[in-house]
């Protein structure tokens, strides 16, 4: 949409009964229902300029986060705990979590390169996050008292689970690198959509009722500066 100061992409779904705008970058992204029109849509902007300009100059001024090297030395997370990589040569190429190490085997026939190493990262933590996610997803849902119809992980750039229609879950597998406790609410809030396919203060209640620090959560999300 043409005629602000910051690129703006208008998102229509039949999803949305309601506009959302989120900042994806320096890109404002205007979630809306099918049949609002682009009058009104341009309205919505015009209105939220100002905020939109605060928040895109709040982003400008974080600091500048060091891409990861997939190196020996270079730290990742796994469940809120740091571990320190460690590329050796090896026979078969693995990825072990030992006396705190991430230990990363690259065949002697491979140059080792940071790119093997991080695809060797990615499937061991998507492995991972499929098991524990299944746990945790099944254990909760007994609490929550819901039957998820299915479980699985996939790679979001800008959200950490979802719910669809008919009951199945995805999960972002990078959550795996978060603490135990904002990857349960994370769970929790999935499930919790199963009673309430919305972000109703209904919503919210059946959340608090098994995560009464839910806002924390959240807020310690929106910090989460996930990088792999």
């Amino acid at each position: 949409m043409d005629g602000f100061a910051f690129p703006v992409e208008v998102l229509r779904t039949n999803r949305k009964k309601s506009a959302s705008i989120r900042l994806d970058g320096d890109l404002v992204k205007v979630s809306v229902p099918m049949s609002l029109s682009d009058t009104r849509i341009r309205d919505l902007v015009t209105r939220k300029t100002s905020w939109i300009k605060k928040k895109l100059k709040e982003q400008s001024e974080l600091p500048l986060i060091k891409p990861k090297e997939y190196v020996s030395g270079e730290t990742f997370p796994y469940l809120g705990k740091n571990y320190r990589l460690k590329v050796v040569k090896g026979d078969m190429p693995s990825i072990k979590l030992r006396n705190g190490y991430l230990i990363a085997t690259v065949p002697e026939s491979s140059s080792g390169t940071q790119e093997e190493v991080r695809v060797l990262l990615e499937t061991w933590y998507r492995s991972h996050a499929e098991v524990r996610l299944q746990d945790k997803s099944e254990r909760l849902a007994k609490v929550v008292g819901v039957t998820p119809n299915s479980i699985s992980v996939q790679s979001y750039k800008s959200r950490w689970g979802s719910c669809s229609i008919k009951g199945d879950l995805t999960f972002n597998w990078k959550i795996i690198l978060a603490p135990h406790r904002i990857v349960d609410y994370v769970v929790v809030h999935e499930l919790c959509h199963l009673l309430e396919h919305n972000h109703s203060p209904r919503f919210w209640k059946s959340v608090e009722r098994h995560v009464p620090e839910w806002r924390d959560c959240r807020n310690w999300l929106k910090g989460f500066p996930v990088q792999f």
